[in-house]
Parts: structure tokens; C-alpha cells; sequence
């Protein structure tokens, strides 16, 4: 009877161990991870600013009087120095120039900020040339002809990238962790599931292996 739960039980559990064992070499070789994860922003470096080109960071904490600022960043972008203060209240642009607060960033500015990304990056001959550019909630989305969209933040300008190989992966990360259905509870009943097989063909092995042990 042991032997016979044993075999069953393994015969089952074959569909998740090869998925498992796939997927967690992939993950271990990471083939394309650095194109598909490739770390865009809006920020030259490189170059120090000249103390002399820009507004103190004196005068953009009075512009902003008794706000809480967290943090203030200043970087030289293709439009020209940035400043990004973050306050409670969320991330602001200011013209580094000038000190003046800055308007939500246009289409055309993401569009640009977003060029001059991908010409910095090491995977640019994957991005192709962009097509277009629209704004999606907060963001601007610019999509470019080798699959890519760029999204840039309208307020602080960060960026973020996705393509159909960061698409891919997120697929076989979802398949690795049994998260199969798209249904939350479902996908962890199955983890569950297969995890109570792997405990279900141990034990019947150790007791088989026991009483070979003994037989011998």
C-alpha cells in the first residue's frame, strides 16, 4: 500500500517539481533580466552642476514656508536642472534656474526626458524609435517601436519601463509560485495543495526506505 501511495502521489507532483525546476533556473540564469529590467531615469550624471547655475536650496525651502519637506534632489536633466522636493503632500518640480515652481510635465517634455533615457542606456538598439506619447493618470506613457513603453511621472519625473520580455517574466514568476488561475484564493489553494504532495510523497519514502533498511 505505501509503495502504491508513494508512486501515485509522485506521479502527480511530477507537473509541479519540472515547473519549479524550470522556472527556478530561469530565475538563477536570469536570461535578459538586464534589458528587461533596465534602470531608466531622467537624471544626467557625470557632470556637477556649478554651484553658481542654480537657486540655493535656501530659496525653495521658503517658497514652500512651513511645508514639511523630506527630501530635496537636484540633478541635471535634457531640459535643463531639476529640483524634486518631496513633502508629505507628494513630489514637486522646480525649475533649478529659477526657483519657480514647475507645471506638470507636458507630453512633449516626458517625450524628451524619456529619448534621452534610452540614449543613455546600454540597451538602446532594443527600444527602436517612439511612436507616441499619451498621458495616463498621473503619468506620461511614451511607446517605442521595439515594444518598451517608458512611463514618466508628471509631477516628479521618475520613470519606470515595461516591455513583452518584462511581460514574460512576471508570467514565469506567476507559474513558479502556483499562481495559475488569476483567482487570489484559488492560486493559494493550490500552493497549498502542492505543497501537502511534496509531504505526502516524503513520508510514504521514508517509510519505504525504513523497512528496506530493516529488510536488508
Amino acid at each position: 500500500m505505501w509503495a502504491r501511495v508513494h508512486r501515485w502521489l509522485a506521479i502527480v507532483l511530477v507537473v509541479p517539481l519540472v515547473v519549479w525546476s524550470i522556472t527556478g533556473l530561469l530565475f538563477h540564469l536570469k536570461p535578459g533580466w538586464d534589458r528587461a529590467y533596465d534602470q531608466l531615469g531622467a537624471e544626467r550624471t557625470g557632470g556637477a552642476l556649478h554651484p553658481g547655475a542654480v537657486t540655493p536650496l535656501a530659496t525653495i525651502e521658503a517658497s514652500l514656508g512651513a511645508t514639511t519637506i523630506t527630501r530635496i534632489e537636484l540633478f541635471d536633466t535634457v531640459l535643463g536642472p531639476l529640483y524634486r522636493v518631496t513633502t508629505a503632500s507628494g513630489a514637486q518640480l522646480f525649475d533649478a534656474t529659477t526657483g519657480r515652481p514647475r507645471s506638470p510635465l507636458s507630453t512633449e517634455d516626458a517625450r524628451s526626458l524619456a529619448v534621452d533615457a534610452v540614449a543613455r542606456s546600454r540597451h538602446r538598439a532594443d527600444y527602436g524609435d517612439p511612436l507616441d506619447a499619451k498621458a495616463v493618470d498621473d503619468t506620461i506613457r511614451v511607446r517605442f517601436a521595439g515594444g518598451p513603453t517608458v512611463d514618466i511621472g508628471r509631477s516628479d519625473a521618475r520613470m519606470s519601463q515595461r516591455g513583452p520580455d518584462t511581460d514574460r517574466i512576471d508570467w514565469l514568476y506567476r507559474i513558479h509560485y502556483v499562481q495559475w488561475t488569476g483567482n487570489h484564493m484559488l492560486d493559494r489553494a493550490l500552493g497549498l495543495v502542492a505543497l501537502i504532495l511534496i509531504w505526502a510523497v516524503f513520508v510514504p519514502g521514508i517509510v519505504l526506505f525504513v523497512r528496506r533498511m530493516r529488510g536488508a
